[in-house]
């Protein structure tokens, strides 16, 4: 409710004004789904992920063949008998050890895919701004599931325009630039 009453004191302010005010609306999601950038960390995200997986069942394959011959060699001991047994306690310490590496891992790359998602966020709504100020609108709303615009009419709509232009500066920068995550996978 508040949104609506901010966007309608923000449109009657803008309909009183005795100068013209340009006003378009962005599709925030659309510019998301076809933004080449966005489409490229997709498929870094991906590959990490794959590779990711991968790995750890590598490690899962690898844990039950080192497991089995012991399993079968302590299974008559007791309980107590294994805990203390070095040889078990050793398998048990090396495979935490293991396991807490992985999940490091997992948890360092959940923390870079947040990390290039915020900036991929400001990078768009940055260029938005630059966009809209280059163009002398005076409000660009942003058109989304949450319900922050309803109705916009076509003719305001500057998302082809934003996508387009925005794809254009993003392959301009080309090869040269790499991203944060790109950067990370070539020195993992």
């Amino acid at each position: 409710m508040k949104k609506f009453i901010a966007l309608a004191v923000i449109l009657i302010g803008a309909a009183s004004c005795q100068e013209s005010q340009k006003i378009a609306f962005v599709d925030s999601e659309k510019v998301y789904e076809e933004y080449q950038e966005k489409i490229d960390l997709e498929a870094v995200i991906i590959k990490k992920q794959e590779d990711f997986k991968k790995k750890t069942d590598s490690l899962g394959m690898a844990y039950q063949i080192e497991a089995a011959p012991m399993q079968a060699k302590f299974s008559r001991l007791s309980q107590q008998q294994q805990q203390n047994n070095p040889e078990i306690v050793a398998f048990s310490q090396k495979w935490q050890m293991v396991e807490s590496q992985m999940k490091a891992q997992e948890q360092s790359m959940q923390e870079q895919l947040d990390k290039d998602l915020k900036e991929l966020n400001t990078h768009v709504e940055e260029f938005i701004a630059s966009h809209a100020k280059k163009n002398n609108y005076s409000f660009v709303f942003g058109k989304n599931n949450s319900g922050g615009l309803v109705y916009g009419n076509e003719a305001s709509d500057i998302t082809e325009t934003v996508i387009t232009e925005l794809n254009k500066a993003y392959n301009s920068e080309g090869d040269s630039k790499t991203t944060s995550s790109e950067t990370s996978t070539k020195t993992d």
